[in-house]
């Protein structure tokens, strides 16, 4: 729609507008492209949404707080960038006059997408749920032993041993640890899930262990 086009790219300029180099603590060794990775959690959402079947669902406020829910990135020095992208997409919303409940909704959204220890109360709102999930979705599996292996080759001696220990302490612990909520959620965490403990075998392996 017409809206989303004019939203995706207000968050892309504010958040091209930072220094990626410093703009992400967890990722402050690469230029991790914050931006990207709004958009393919998007198209996560999208995925999870199309198989989920939930007709009680508010995809359009679900749409929006996807689109905003890394927008407080661009803020240097937060220490809170899901509370920062709340602020900024009440803001945006506000100055285009949408009803304050859906605003009030979206922005709770946005400001609690990080709170993982929402995911799995019953009392959750299920788009807060498949925000959380198409969050997790991306840079895990696949993306995750692409991005493990990037930022672990900025280390001072990066060697094929180092890159294996970084890969276990993120994203295979990670993996580990999470369960999803949703049908659609649960089979792409499995099928990711499944792809990284392979690798890690073969990995393991190739390096002398058993």
């Amino acid at each position: 729609m017409k809206q989303h086009r004019a939203m995706f790219r207000y968050v892309e300029d504010i958040l091209y507008s930072y220094d990626r180099e410093k703009g992400d603590k967890s990722k402050n060794r690469i230029a991790y492209d914050r931006y990207a990775h709004t958009v393919r959690v998007y198209q996560w959402m999208m995925r999870i949404v199309n198989e989920l079947h939930d007709n009680s669902l508010d995809w359009e406020s679900l749409k929006i707080a996807t689109i905003f829910h890394d927008a407080g990135y661009s803020k240097q020095g937060e220490d809170d960038h899901a509370a920062s992208s709340a602020a900024i997409c009440r803001d945006y919303l506000e100055r285009r006059q949408y009803p304050q409940p859906q605003i009030d909704f979206i922005c709770y959204l946005v400001a609690e997408h990080s709170n993982k220890r929402l995911f799995r109360e019953k009392n959750t709102p299920v788009e807060l749920v498949v925000l959380m999930e198409a969050d997790m979705l991306d840079d895990t599996g696949a993306m995750g032993i692409i991005l493990d292996t990037w930022i672990a080759s900025k280390e001072k001696q990066p060697s094929f041993e180092s890159v294996c220990r970084h890969f276990e302490k993120y994203t295979y612990r990670h993996m580990k640890q999470m369960e999803f909520v949703t049908a659609p959620g649960k089979k792409f965490w499995h099928e990711k899930r499944k792809l990284v403990y392979e690798f890690l075998r073969q990995y393991r392996r190739d390096l002398g262990g058993e």
